[in-house]
């Protein structure tokens, strides 16, 4: 009994979590309150209490639902980097593109992060959060394009720290591009061709399409 308990306690947290997204996506955030997401869910404010202690929390959990992915993604990069650097982090690009696009939930996250959000008030917090992780993948970054650099497949003049940093900009901007127009074609079926002119103009082109 006390396994189902803690199943069905899961499932009423993810059903909270889901309904949430769904609401914050379509009024935003600051005009979703507990009251509308209890309801939309079919459960009361106290259910939402036994699993969050307010609405910031709920936030809270709802947003690190994308950090598994693209961490998996950044390990990924991190151990095949060894091998061949630049290639890894063109595998990576094109699976950060394709995670998003096949899947509505993350999209929707991502969505509600960058559209639906003021980081004022109580989630003023949360932003110095986000910019703490990016920085975070910024480093990680940074080291995969200077084993590039040791493997000897930068360009000539490029910086390890100039090239993190654009490839970070890029990837965001495709993401959000995608999310706002989803029925363009290059972002959901040719990703590649959205690529390629950031890692030629990086990269040397023998060794990140090496295996392709």
């Amino acid at each position: 009994m006390a396994r189902k308990t803690k199943e069905e306690a899961e499932q009423t947290r993810q059903k909270l979590l889901e309904t949430a997204a769904l609401l914050f996506w379509e009024k935003g955030v600051s005009h979703t309150s507990l009251a509308d997401i209890a309801n939309a869910a079919g459960l009361t404010r106290g259910a939402i209490y036994w699993h969050f202690k307010d609405k910031l929390d709920l936030f809270c959990a709802m947003s690190q639902q994308v950090v598994p992915p693209y961490h998996h993604i950044y390990d990924t990069m991190e151990r095949n980097a060894l091998d061949n650097a630049a290639h890894s982090l063109w595998r990576g690009s094109l699976e950060i593109m394709t995670t998003v696009s096949q899947s509505p939930d993350i999209r929707r996250i991502l969505g509600i992060l960058f559209f639906r959000c003021e980081y004022v008030g109580e989630l003023q917090s949360l932003q110095i959060e986000n910019l703490d992780w990016i920085r975070q993948l910024q480093q990680r970054l940074i080291c995969i394009i200077q084993l590039a650099q040791q493997q000897g497949q930068l360009k000539l003049g490029i910086d390890p720290v100039a090239a993190a940093i654009a490839w970070q900009a890029q990837l965001r901007g495709l993401v959000q591009f995608s999310l706002l127009l989803p029925d363009t074609p290059l972002l959901q079926s040719q990703p590649e061709s959205l690529l390629k002119p950031y890692f030629s103009g990086v990269f040397k082109r023998d060794c990140w399409l090496v295996h392709d």
